[in-house]
């Protein structure tokens, strides 16, 4: 399922992936890249605040741990890297360098058993919303000795937020969209204990009946923004009116 462009901008809006930041100085993670809903977005901005606030430095050596984002099926991690580098160009990076940072950027793998070198200031992204049977047992054996909140019958996007959460710096803010029902089943008790002792669910956006995705989805979506830093309140929204222009709920 992929995203709107303009719920995209408004999920890097709200974990502050803005390129009036000096955005080469951190990190972002893409935990699931698929054609590039948000990669490309948030290489863009990242690009756009290089060349601005950055002044347009060595490139390589800048923005080579920048961006690392991860994709499982091979022909749509080869067709999206394509993209990036078309990006790259347009930018006027010369070909060998551009080849080089997808290089650094992009991995081709499970998310789920990746490990990644360093934490992340951003993590954003669609997780996979997959159910258990549709995997096979070694893989969930796996999944399961690893992500303690991959309890009962939990989808596959539960583990997907406890690794993101795991991955994030301190003070990082993680945005996803996906289904909210690990905030009311009982599959979701463990991520919600985790994100309860230490994270802050900064911003929750109900996004039922929004016109989020280029299909239609029945998974309950949400928004959620979720921090590593000490527990706040949530500002809650529900079918928010999102454009291009949307700068915050």
């Amino acid at each position: 399922i992929y995203t709107r462009r303009e719920v995209v901008e408004f999920i890097l809006d709200l974990v502050g992936y803005t390129n009036d930041r000096p955005l080469f100085k951190s990190r972002i993670l893409e935990p699931s890249f698929g054609e590039g809903d948000f990669l490309l977005p948030a290489i863009e901005r990242l690009l756009e605040s290089w060349q601005q606030v950055g002044k347009g430095g060595n490139i390589l050596s800048e923005l080579s741990n920048s961006v690392r984002a991860v994709e499982l099926h091979r022909g749509t991690f080869e067709a999206t890297s394509e993209k990036v580098f078309s990006l790259l160009r347009k930018h006027k990076i010369q070909a060998a360098t551009a080849r080089k940072l997808l290089d650094e950027w992009l991995v081709q793998g499970d998310f789920l058993l990746f490990d990644a070198p360093h934490q992340f200031d951003y993590v954003v992204g669609n997780p996979p919303y997959v159910r258990q049977e549709r995997i096979p047992d070694v893989l969930v054996a796996e999944y399961r000795r690893r992500f303690t909140t991959l309890y009962d019958r939990a989808d596959l996007y539960i583990p997907f937020i406890e690794h993101s959460l795991n991955s994030l710096a301190k003070g990082g803010s993680l945005g996803f969209i996906c289904s909210d029902r690990w905030m009311k089943n009982k599959y979701g008790g463990a991520l919600r204990a985790m994100v309860a002792q230490n994270y802050h669910l900064k911003a929750y956006v109900d996004m039922v009946d929004t016109d989020a995705f280029h299909s239609e989805v029945i998974a309950y979506p949400a928004i959620t923004i979720i921090s590593r830093e000490k527990p706040g309140r949530t500002r809650i929204a529900h079918k928010p009116e999102i454009n291009s222009n949307t700068r915050s709920i």
